[in-house]
C-alpha cells in the first residue's frame, strides 16, 4: 500500500514539474541569457552558484545511473530513464519512480551486465564521483551572491526550471538511497546534495553487488 502511495506522489510530482516548466517558469529574454552564455563559453559572466547548480544537474543523475543499474531488476529497464535524466534530469526519473520501479514478476537477476555492475561499484568509480563533486563545490570559492541567483532565476527559464530540477533531484536521491540501501550504514549522509548517496554506497561496498 505504501509503495502505492509513493507512486501517486511521483506522478503528481511530475505533472506539476511539467507544468511549472511550461506554464510558470519565467519566459525571460529570448534567448535565454545563462543558456547563451553557456553554449559561448562565457563561464566567467555566470554566478558561480548558478554554474554550480547547472553542474549538478549532470552529477545527479550519475549518482542516479550507478544506484539504478546495481538494481535493475524492477518491471521496466532503469537503464533508459537513468540514461535520459542525463540530459532531462528529473523529467525522466519520475515516470521511472511512478509506474516502472515495482517488482517484475519473473525476473531475479539484475538486467546490468556483470562487469558493468563491478565497475559502478568499484572504489575507482565511486572516488571518480565524489572528485566531481568536490570539483563543482571548487567553483563556489570563486565568490557567490544569492541575490544574483535570485535575479537569474527571475530572468531565466533555464535558471528557474532547473533550481526546481535540482531539488527534486535531492529529494529523489534521498528516496533512492533508503529505497535500495534499507539496511545501509549512516544513511542520514544521503541528506547530502549527490555526495550524500555516494558516501552511503562507499561505506557499505561489501553489499552493492546484487546477489
Amino acid at each position: 500500500m505504501k509503495k502505492r502511495s509513493d507512486d501517486m506522489i511521483f506522478l503528481i510530482i511530475w505533472l506539476l514539474l511539467i507544468g511549472y516548466a511550461v506554464f510558470l517558469a519565467p519566459p525571460g529574454e529570448d534567448p535565454d541569457p545563462v543558456f547563451s552564455k553557456i553554449l559561448s563559453g562565457d563561464w566567467g559572466g555566470i554566478d558561480p552558484l548558478v554554474f554550480a547548480v547547472f553542474n549538478s544537474l549532470g552529477l545527479f543523475p550519475l549518482v542516479f545511473l550507478t544506484i539504478l543499474l546495481l538494481h535493475d531488476r524492477q518491471r521496466w529497464p532503469a537503464w533508459p530513464f537513468a540514461l535520459l535524466s542525463l540530459g532531462t534530469g528529473a523529467f525522466s526519473l519520475l515516470p521511472y519512480f511512478a509506474f516502472g520501479d515495482r517488482p517484475a514478476k519473473k525476473r531475479t537477476r539484475v538486467r546490468t551486465p556483470n562487469w558493468l555492475v563491478r565497475f559502478l561499484s568499484s572504489r575507482f568509480w565511486l572516488i571518480v564521483l565524489m572528485i566531481m563533486w568536490i570539483g563543482n563545490l571548487l567553483t563556489l570559492l570563486q565568490g557567490f551572491s544569492l541575490a544574483a541567483y535570485r535575479d537569474a532565476y527571475f530572468a531565466s527559464g533555464l535558471v528557474s526550471v532547473m533550481t526546481i530540477d535540482w531539488l527534486v533531484l535531492w529529494g529523489l536521491s534521498i528516496y533512492a538511497t533508503h529505497r535500495y540501501f534499507p539496511d545501509a550504514k549512516a544513511k542520514g549522509l544521503a541528506w547530502i546534495p549527490i555526495l550524500g548517496p555516494v558516501l552511503v554506497m562507499w561505506l557499505n561496498r561489501k553489499d552493492l553487488q546484487p546477489k
